[in-house]
């Protein structure tokens, strides 16, 4: 990685630092603040990748875009074109264009499920409240909460929440 991103110059700035990528375990995301950078990137990448035996697969490799017009051009792996998508999943939250409400409702959705299997528990009278709401609290909270130091909420989702979730 720190040979394809020799004397590149990245455009997205996050707290006065350059940004080019975030990597995790084997997950790497580009950052670019134009086309031509991001395109530029994947070369380097692809370029590097192959000099020490390894190859991008662009079946797996996608791009995302905030730009309501799409890219104006093709991005290729190995002459494949790599394919454009509005939503995807990263360290299991999902990044989506239109922002942070489809996480949300995952959220909300897998949070509930997670609370319906508590059922048995709750209804209990030999476990003590205070038991309850610790279990609660990691088992059901955890869920809901995760990846939300990334969200953005909308002044009508954020009702939402809070109407349908007592």
């Amino acid at each position: 990685m720190t040979d394809a991103l020799n004397d590149h110059e990245g455009t997205v700035s996050i707290g006065g630092r350059n940004i080019t990528n975030l990597r995790f375990a084997d997950d790497i995301d580009g950052l670019a603040g134009r086309e031509e950078e991001l395109a530029d990137f994947v070369e380097r990448l692809d370029k590097t990748t192959t000099a020490i035996g390894m190859q991008m697969n662009a079946e797996k490799t996608k791009l995302m875009t905030n730009n309501t017009n799409g890219f104006s051009i093709d991005i290729r792996v190995k002459g494949e074109k790599l394919d454009c998508v509005n939503r995807f999943k990263y360290l299991g939250a999902i990044i989506a264009d239109e922002g942070s409400k489809p996480e949300i409702l995952a959220r909300i959705a897998q949070a509930t499920a997670a609370l319906a299997k508590l059922k048995t528990i709750s209804i209990d009278r030999n476990i003590a409240l205070s038991s309850k709401t610790r279990l609660m609290r990691s088992l059901v909270m955890s869920i809901f909460l995760y990846a939300s130091y990334g969200m953005s909420t909308s002044s009508t989702l954020t009702l939402w929440t809070k109407s349908h979730c007592h």
